[in-house]
């Protein structure tokens, strides 16, 4: 029955109310880095990038003389400062105008500086997938990034400041040296670009005539300066600051032990050779205290910098093929380098000496490697020399064989590979190359810069465990 005098007084003012209540505004939630979306979005942003340099540098004021600049060499020379490069088809100096000349910096800078935060960040985040705490494998089962929004802010920052520091320090040490031998403002302009393009490994120059750094070839301050800069890139912040926090060798972690131990085998073992070949050669015009430097420049320099002291053109067949390996390996994962990387030839030569020595496992500085992380590394390089093969197989076929061309062939070998491991360096085969030639290397930059961090991401990503062994049988080889 009813109730006659109808809702309670409470009832009613509760009948009254909104029946949603708003409590606060619904803020946007801020999602953690994701592994594959950020990789998508890294890939995408550097080929925005390169396609906003090319406008900006086919544009009249970017040209010295007003004109436009040829959209294959607008591209060319975007496509080789996003990803840090230096090989070029018009001379810096001379060519482009200051607004050009800018416009080369910032995509130095952007290729360089993103690059490292995009690459640690990803890096980060497969490390952190690859824990085997129950904690992280929950997560990720469920979805949950392997990354806060927190940690990758900080680490973003700690990069950042990092380069700029590196970057200011090495710019005023550069434009104190070229003060000398030129006006304050244009030293400082000169000090700035060199020292972003060493830092970021990229070999643009401001010295006109594809001279690159051979007027300071008996520099003592600009060449230590330039390898300074170069090394502090190629590491990478994750080294330095590995070291800076452990100060004992045997407190670092693995991954920069085999880091510092390839980069000083490779550094001091291709200055030797250079300087045993090139004596007489590309160094005949260096006074003979000056030698040795300018080999250790040439192997710092090797590994994806691009800078040269010397006259590539002058060198011996044998040096150029040798460094088509030396150029292959690269800097540090993460860092501005290009290349295969130091730890995955380290982590290669672990296994051969483990084979060598009869080991059923790779072993280096008291650890034992995965063998699954050896089978990516052999991925990593083989992926890359097949590339290198294609490259140079396809700029044959562009240059001398419908191009009517007579380039060396060591020559072409030479050059794919500074345009694939990102270096820089060249013979001086490049500004007379055809379009197609030209185009070529173009996409060779892009694989060179994406491919190695695009391969590891894609091989870890995909790696599941076995749920079962087949049986083992014994095959014949060698």
């Amino acid at each position: 029955m009813p109730n006659p005098s109808g809702p309670s007084p409470v009832r009613r003012a509760l009948m009254r109310l909104p029946r949603r209540i708003a409590i606060g505004e619904e803020r946007p939630r801020r999602v953690p880095p994701n592994a594959r979306l950020h990789a998508l979005r890294f890939s995408a942003a550097l080929l925005a990038v390169i396609a906003l340099g090319s406008v900006l540098l086919a544009l009249p004021w970017s040209a010295v003389d007003g004109r436009p600049t040829a959209p294959v060499d607008a591209l060319f020379t975007a496509v080789s400062a996003a990803a840090v490069t230096g090989l070029v088809v018009v001379d810096t100096a001379d060519h482009w105008s200051p607004f050009g000349q800018a416009v080369i910096l910032v995509l130095i800078q952007i290729g360089g500086l993103g690059f490292a935060v995009g690459a640690n960040l990803l890096l980060q985040m497969l490390r952190r997938g690859s824990n085997t705490s129950l904690r992280d494998q929950l997560l990720l089962r469920d979805g949950a990034p392997a990354l806060s929004l927190r940690e990758a802010v900080v680490l973003s920052g700690r990069i950042v400041r990092y380069t700029l520091l590196a970057e200011a320090v090495g710019a005023l040490l550069l434009a104190w040296q070229f003060s000398a031998a030129m006006p304050l403002p244009q030293a400082a302009w000169h000090g700035l670009f060199h020292a972003v393009a060493a830092y970021c490994n990229a070999g643009f120059d401001l010295q006109g005539g594809f001279a690159s750094m051979v007027p300071y070839r008996s520099s003592i301050p600009v060449n230590l300066v330039l390898i300074g800069l170069i090394q502090a890139g190629a590491l990478g912040y994750v080294v330095v600051a590995d070291l800076r926090r452990c100060r004992r060798w045997r407190l670092l972690p693995l991954d920069s032990k085999l880091v510092l131990g390839t980069n000083g085998v490779l550094l001091v073992g291709a200055a030797l050779f250079f300087l045993a070949v090139e004596w007489t050669a590309a160094l005949a015009s260096f006074p003979t205290w000056a030698k040795p430097l300018g080999a250790l420049f040439q192997s710092v320099s090797a590994r994806t910098a691009g800078f040269a002291t010397v006259n590539w053109a002058e060198a011996d067949a044998v040096t150029l093929f040798v460094w088509v390996g030396v150029m292959m390996v690269g800097g540090a994962s993460g860092s501005t380098a290009g290349g295969v990387k130091l730890a995955t030839v380290g982590v290669i030569g672990a296994a051969i000496a483990a084979a060598l020595a009869g080991r059923s496992e790779a072993q280096v500085f008291g650890r034992r490697l995965a063998t699954a992380l050896v089978y990516r590394a052999l991925a990593v390089v083989a992926v890359f020399v097949s590339l290198h093969f294609a490259a140079t197989a396809l700029l044959a076929i562009t240059e001398n064989l419908i191009g009517g061309r007579t380039i060396p062939f060591v020559a072409m070998m030479f050059e794919a590979m500074s345009a694939l491991a990102t270096v820089g360096l060249s013979t001086g085969i490049t500004p007379g190359l055809s379009e197609l030639g030209k185009l070529l290397l173009c996409l060779a930059m892009v694989a060179g810069r994406l491919g190695p961090l695009t391969l590891a991401y894609a091989l870890q990503r995909h790696q599941r465990p076995a749920r079962y062994r087949f049986p083992e049988e014994a095959v014949r080889i060698g």
